[in-house]
């Protein structure tokens, strides 16, 4: 497996409107050498399934799910 010089960071909450278009204009650049984690926020809509296709289909694609919204969480 090559080694990635680089990631790409999308995070995610609720955006099954977006995160689709989001995804296909990092995959649709010229480089090649970097990875797509897309930070999933415990979504309530369509948003896993729309990145697991994706993760599914290219290896650079890697999805992070928490089980609980951490941005609702007081410091």
């Amino acid at each position: 497996m090559e080694k990635k010089r680089f990631s790409v960071i999308i995070p995610a909450y609720n955006v099954q409107e977006y995160v689709e278009k989001a995804i296909k204009s990092v995959l649709e650049q010229d480089f090649k050498d970097y990875e797509l984690i897309v930070v999933n926020d415990a979504s309530t809509d369509n948003t896993v399934e729309i990145v697991k296709k994706y993760e599914d289909k290219y290896e650079n694609v890697k999805l992070i799910s928490h089980k609980e919204n951490k941005a609702s969480r007081r410091c």
